[in-house]
């Protein structure tokens, strides 16, 4: 007897879920509130970081495990906020358009990756970009320049010109030795947060 309603059971959820699957009529309209959520939650998350974002409070690229290389992990507040519009905007609309939950889910699933996808490499280009425009005075370590104002022995007063991040900086120099205009240089070390230590080559 008992054998005989668990099989009942079984089959009467086996039954509804792929009818829920399929898409009934009060099967659509509970998946068009569903896709409609995963919409809207998807819609908030995106607000929110570029809210933090702007008033500078988060990072618009933050990974869950706050980490925030903006290269490598896949996985992001942002990601998710993408999958979630692609997933719940795609569906809804499949779903509205008469397609069962079935395909509308599937529809979805492959819309949300690929927004996912698209906005996970945006940001990897993005974060690039952010620092190649920032500048690090340490980069000019290494570089060889061009001494642009005569560089006195162990006084301050010369000037160097340096290619670093793909760019010409003019930038405070000082060596051990005295250094005419034109003369080519090799920066070995940064003095006091702004002025480059070189040294004749």
């Amino acid at each position: 007897m008992g054998a005989m309603l668990a099989t009942g059971i079984l089959q009467t959820v086996g039954q509804k879920g792929l009818e829920w699957l399929l898409g009934g009529s009060g099967e659509t309209l509970l998946g068009l509130q569903i896709f409609r959520i995963i919409a809207l939650i998807g819609f908030f998350i995106a607000l929110i970081q570029v809210v933090l974002h702007l008033f500078g409070i988060g990072d618009v690229h933050a990974d869950l495990d706050a980490s925030d290389h903006g290269d490598g992990h896949a996985i992001s507040w942002t990601t998710l906020a993408g999958f979630s519009l692609g997933f719940g905007g795609i569906g809804y609309m499949l779903l509205k358009a008469g397609h069962s939950i079935l395909v509308a889910s599937l529809g979805g699933a492959g819309a949300g990756f690929v927004l996912g996808a698209c906005l996970f490499f945006l940001l990897r280009a993005f974060n690039r970009l952010k620092e190649e425009t920032v500048f690090d005075i340490r980069n000019c370590i290494g570089q060889v320049g061009t001494a642009y104002i005569r560089i006195p022995a162990r006084s301050s007063g010369g000037q160097v010109q340096v290619i670093a991040q793909s760019r010409m900086v003019t930038l405070p120099a000082i060596s051990d030795e005295e250094i005419t205009s034109g003369e080519k240089v090799k920066v070995t070390d940064v003095i006091g947060g702004d002025t480059l230590k070189v040294e004749r080559i």
